[in-house]
């Protein structure tokens, strides 16, 4: 190595965490030597819970190929124990080997020589106090087990095997192959027998973003990739799998365990509340925002979506502290600072723990160190407040549904992808700082859903007749409800239903074909005032969206349709129809519920033009529905995205700073600080705080306490701010 381990260790601990560096310059080698630092005393544990319910932060160096020839071990193993670290990932892996291994078709390095990488790094972790998870990549072989093992491998329609497309000697293996059920067992059980290993993890599998498409001898007696029936095939395969490699990683010990690669949103390719059921750990693979038009907010959701299914149990979010450019990468160069540090503020905030990834010892430890010091700055932070970060339970009483089967398989009408109208409700969200979580639609039952005053379908398009009537029963029981669009037009299996499978809550008839906008789109006309339309005077028309599904209803309407018209010419862009009787919105109450319907794709159409009237719109209608109570408002300049939980020593409210002209587009460059921000919390009948610290500031505030409501401000957030409630 060109990088001594004394400088390696040489790391800048003293810098407050989220302070920016001036420019993002690559810092060279230390000029003088620096004493060899003490390892950092590890966590203690408790032993009456699961350990892997208890870690806070993990770390990674994904091996290459010459990583045995430039990998410091020791440096490695110092370097993640100054993070505090509670776990490392090691390289097994499932294309190239980093120790000698004798399983047949596992190719070993061609730079591993007599050494054995895993097995040093493995053996320098545990002496510092850190558990070991065993990671693996199932899912490329070589073309040299073409000709032995042609039914381990993808196939395309012509029979032909699929190749990767950077390597064109890996080839994908198939999920349903035996490669699967014989060959990774086999590396696990060869790895469980000679290392002290705590876990075993698999990279690439199950796949994200989208399903394999295989047509192999076992693939093509399944349904089409593109159907509900082979997604149910294909989770079930996947807990089948998960299943078995949790019991071999029991094998070694009865605490092991076997997690995966999750994440993917919306579009995670299994059904999570079905893995949820098999799963200890879930994994969200976010590593950070690529090149396109991604909003920040991509950890934060990806938080939402686990924590839906898995009730308190152990979630990770890596953060690449890499380039995670789209189209074109640099796996070997660091991100932005600050980019790097609101993605793990993210994860902290939503509730995960932090893994920190780099790929490569050489420019890993040697040609680019910016990342170290990120990592070493923030770790430090966190590490000093553990307790605050052990959420129990969130503190929002709003429910967002979010459908699987509709995100992979619905293609609304207008084209592009289902994620837009989750972008534009978690966008007005946002704007109207509330508290909310994600619930599954399979998780719909009182023991879930009673909790919320409220629950949000953003164009649920596919919902079955149970999950329709479980609504209605939470609607009997008090809760109020809002969809939009096709909400429960179509069954679990995509059948359209003649009217939406909740027309009778809201009193609805479907009256005809979606519409699509003629230049304009429709316009939604103000017959009467109500609490949704706060804000919106001197004015008698207000957008109503792109695309519509005509319906009618009894009663007096609040908003009704102007249907689209031309936009150019000018000279012919007026409303022929100026004045119609078919509602727009459908607002009812009944009981303590309050209802709401929107028959166009107002959330979507916000999120595409950006028009300020339908997210007000949105907001409006989420205040109402609440009745203007939250447990925890947050008021202030900026855009935030807020989250609170009750802790261990009370309770934290998290407040991210959004406010950059990055937001929705490329990197952070630096962090754009907010002024004061007023918080009111409620808190449980007989609780009485006695401090509120702010971590980021390091320093305790006043706070009023009246009864159950606790006052306070935040005089500044930079990137993100965590106000911890002591109790």
């Amino acid at each position: 190595m060109s990088l001594s381990r004394r400088q390696f260790l040489v790391l800048s601990g003293a810098a407050i965490p989220g302070q920016l560096l001036a420019a993002q310059t690559a810092a060279g080698p230390p000029a003088g030597p620096a004493p060899k630092p003490i390892a950092p005393a590890r966590r203690a544990l408790d032993p009456a819970r699961p350990w892997d319910q208890q870690i806070r932060r993990i770390g990674q160096i994904n091996f290459n190929e010459r990583d045995p020839v430039e990998l410091d071990v020791a440096a490695w193993a110092d370097y993640w124990a100054s993070l505090h670290v509670d776990a490392v990932l090691v390289s097994v892996t499932g294309i190239l080997a980093f120790y000698p291994t004798q399983v047949p078709f596992h190719r070993r390095s061609r730079f591993l020589g007599n050494r054995d990488l895993f097995g040093e790094c493995a053996a320098a972790a545990k002496k510092r106090g850190l558990r070991v998870i065993a990671r693996l990549s199932p899912d490329l072989q070589w073309d040299d087990a073409l000709t032995a093992h042609p039914e381990w491998f993808m196939r395309d329609a012509a029979g032909g095997f699929q190749a990767h497309n950077e390597e064109p000697h890996l080839y994908h293996t198939c999920t349903f192959s035996t490669y699967f059920t014989e060959h990774v067992p086999a590396l696990m059980r060869e790895i469980q027998a000679h290392y002290d290993v705590d876990g075993l993890f698999t990279n690439g599998w199950p796949p994200l973003g989208s399903f394999p498409n295989c047509h192999c001898d076992v693939c093509r007696q399944l349904p089409p990739s593109d159907t509900v029936a082979y997604w149910e095939k294909f989770t079930e395969r996947s807990v089948e799998l998960w299943q078995l490699y949790d019991a071999i990683a029991k094998e070694k010990k009865p605490d092991n365990l076997f997690f995966a690669n999750l994440g993917g949103g919306l579009r995670a390719t299994p059904n999570l509340h079905r893995l949820a059921q098999v799963c200890q750990w879930f994994n969200c693979d976010n590593q950070g925002r690529g090149g396109e038009a991604t909003p920040i907010w991509g950890a934060a959701l990806q938080g939402r979506v686990a924590s839906a299914v898995m009730r308190g149990r152990t979630i990770t979010n890596v953060t690449g502290a890499y380039s995670t450019a789209s189209g074109v990468r640099w796996r070997n160069v660091a991100k932005s600072q600050a980019e790097a540090e609101i993605w793990m503020d993210q994860t902290v905030a939503s509730g995960m723990t932090i893994w920190y990834h780099w790929v490569g010892a050489q420019t890993g430890l040697g040609e680019d160190r910016r990342w170290q010091e990120i990592g070493h700055r923030y770790m430090d932070w966190h590490a000093s407040h553990d307790a605050h970060f052990t959420p129990r339970r969130s503190l929002a009483t709003l429910g967002v549904v979010i459908g699987q089967r509709t995100h992979l398989f619905h293609t609304p009408p207008g084209e592009g992808k289902m994620d837009e109208f989750m972008d534009g409700l978690y966008s007005a969200l946002l704007e109207g700082r509330f508290l909310f979580d994600f619930v599954h639609e399979d998780d719909l039952g009182p023991e879930t859903v009673g909790r919320y005053a409220a629950l949000l379908l953003p164009n649920i398009a596919w919902l079955s007749d149970r999950q329709c009537g479980q609504l209605r029963d939470y609607v009997a029981a008090g809760g109020s409800l809002l969809a939009t669009f096709e909400t429960a037009m179509f069954d679990e299996t995509g059948r359209r239903r003649a009217n939406s499978g909740l027309a009778d809550l809201f009193g609805i008839e479907s009256v005809g074909p979606v519409e699509a906008p003629n230049g304009n789109g429709f316009y939604a006309r103000i017959e009467r005032p109500h609490e949704i339309l706060r804000g919106f005077d001197n004015t008698n028309w207000i957008p109503g969206g792109a695309y519509r599904l005509p319906v009618k209803a009894a009663g007096a309407p609040v908003l009704t349709v102007v249907p689209a018209y031309t936009a150019y010419p000018p000279e012919l862009s007026y409303a022929p129809v100026a004045k119609t009787d078919e509602p727009a919105v459908i607002v009812r109450e009944h009981g303590d519920a309050r209802l709401l319907y929107f028959s166009g794709d107002l959330e979507r159409t916000a999120w595409r033009s950006g028009h300020t009237d339908l997210s007000r719109l949105l907001t409006n209608s989420v205040t109402w529905l609440l009745r203007g109570r939250q447990p925890v408002t947050v008021e202030g300049e900026g855009a935030v995205e807020c989250f609170a939980w009750e802790t261990g020593p009370g309770f934290a409210v998290h407040v991210l700073n959004y406010t950059n002209p990055n937001l929705h587009r490329g990197w952070l460059r630096q962090f754009y600080p907010i002024g004061p921000q007023r918080v009111r919390l409620e808190l449980p009948a007989g609780r009485q705080v006695a401090k509120v610290e702010l971590l980021r500031a390091e320093r305790a505030v006043p706070f009023r306490q009246t009864g159950a409501t606790v006052e306070f401000a935040i005089p500044q957030i930079s990137d993100f701010e965590v106000a911890a409630l002591h109790v």
